[in-house]
């Protein structure tokens, strides 16, 4: 004889297979945000979202970063960094001035080039920014087209420490083309923290790098593999060739397969992109250059973004009818990664006006770009507005 279940039994039954479907609801999610945290999002899928991204309101037309209020910005004292028993640099400009300086790292004497604030004569701990410049490039061409420097104190700032390194052979590492062996131009970059530190009061917790073309791909590699040492670093026109992410990724990507490369998740810090679309030399969906593979603009910050435990879906908003903005939400220990694409912009730092950016890259390349400049946006003004958002206690 067959017994009919109870009204009781039913209602078990049901919470039962309620509680079931939830279960496999959040296995789903989780496996779908683990696949995010891991793989990035895709190009083509965020590029799809370019074309149905939502408007830009409450902004200036030629603003792609979010400017932050001063009553919003991190409230974090200024730390005086520690030069690590480094003693300072002989003839290193005072405040006000600018001048190369040397310092000796992995045994030999490498440049840079360092303007000072008048501000740094207080004594007060100063931001310091590190500038690199693109392949073929200089630290005083850089200087010239960027504007770094007098572009920080220009609405009333005390200004920061701006550095322009030089690249040995006018290359940094990571590039096919590089001069100096994996870990060297890290090294160097180190050193000259701690001698800069020794030398002026320099401010731990603003401590940023940024970077165009192949300085754009070191600028990677430090936040691959020394994030602690920043509190953001911003890539322009970015050459992300293997030797820059591989610090960041699984041991199973492949640089000849792009879609294979995966980044870990690990500590990170802040991380802006910016890219023209129209880059014929290191083009934006990514390519094969001076005989090696080198990742797509959008597809390294979505690894980035996963590999700083972002979570949920990119938000892609229209900052003009040529500019679009990708940010990712929820990034773990109050990190952020933004990617900005620009649609008119070919191998350029957005803003420059005389196509001196990149332009060593570009006269090795196989009949160059015909449009070097552009003005939809100022990249300078956009990697300063980027790193006014964040502070952290680097060491």
């Amino acid at each position: 004889m067959t017994h009919r279940p109870t009204p009781q039994q039913y209602k078990r039954r049901r919470i039962a297979a309620a509680c079931i479907a939830a279960l496999l609801v959040v296995v789903a999610i989780s496996i779908g945000v683990t696949a995010q945290r891991t793989t990035g999002w895709s190009t083509a899928d965020l590029e799809k979202q370019l074309v149905a991204a939502e408007p830009e309101s409450n902004t200036k037309s030629n603003e792609a970063v979010p400017r932050m209020p001063e009553d919003e910005k991190p409230d974090i004292a200024p730390v005086a960094r520690t030069s690590h028993g480094q003693g300072t640099i002989l003839d290193a400009p005072a405040p006000g001035h600018s001048a190369r300086i040397w310092v000796t790292t992995g045994g030999e004497r490498r440049a840079a080039y360092v303007q000072v604030p008048k501000a740094a004569a207080d004594g007060e701990p100063t931001p310091l920014v590190m500038a690199f410049h693109g392949y073929e490039e200089t630290p005083t061409s850089m200087a010239e087209y960027s504007g770094l420097g007098a572009a920080w104190g220009k609405d009333g700032g005390d200004g920061a420490i701006v550095v322009y390194p030089e690249g040995k052979g006018k290359a940094w590492e990571g590039a096919p083309y590089s001069k100096t062996s994996n870990g060297q131009d890290l090294q160097f970059v180190r050193d000259l923290l701690d001698r800069l530190s020794a030398t002026y009061s320099v401010d731990a917790t603003r401590i940023y790098a940024a970077g165009m073309s192949n300085g754009g791909g070191l600028g990677l590699k430090l936040a691959c593999e020394m994030p602690h040492q920043f509190s953001a670093i911003a890539s322009v026109a970015g050459a992300y060739y293997p030797g820059t992410w591989k610090g960041c990724a699984t041991r199973q990507s492949d640089p000849a397969q792009p879609d294979s490369v995966r980044f870990v998740k690990a500590p990170t810090t802040p991380f802006l992109e910016i890219h023209g679309r129209k880059d014929e030399t290191i083009e934006y969906r990514g390519g094969t250059r001076h005989g090696s593979p080198y990742l797509a603009a959008m597809r390294v910050a979505s690894l980035y973004a996963g590999r700083s435990g972002c979570f949920g879906a990119p938000r892609v908003v229209t900052v003009t009818s040529k500019v679009n903005r990708v940010e990712w939400p929820s990034c773990a220990n109050n990190s952020e990664v933004m990617h900005i694409s620009i649609a008119d912009a070919a191998h350029t730092w957005p803003g420059e006006m005389k196509g001196s950016s990149g332009a060593g890259e570009v006269r090795r390349g196989e009949g160059g770009e015909s449009n070097r400049t552009n003005d939809t946006i100022t990249a300078t003004n956009e990697v300063l507005a980027f790193f006014e958002r964040h502070r952290s206690l680097t060491m």
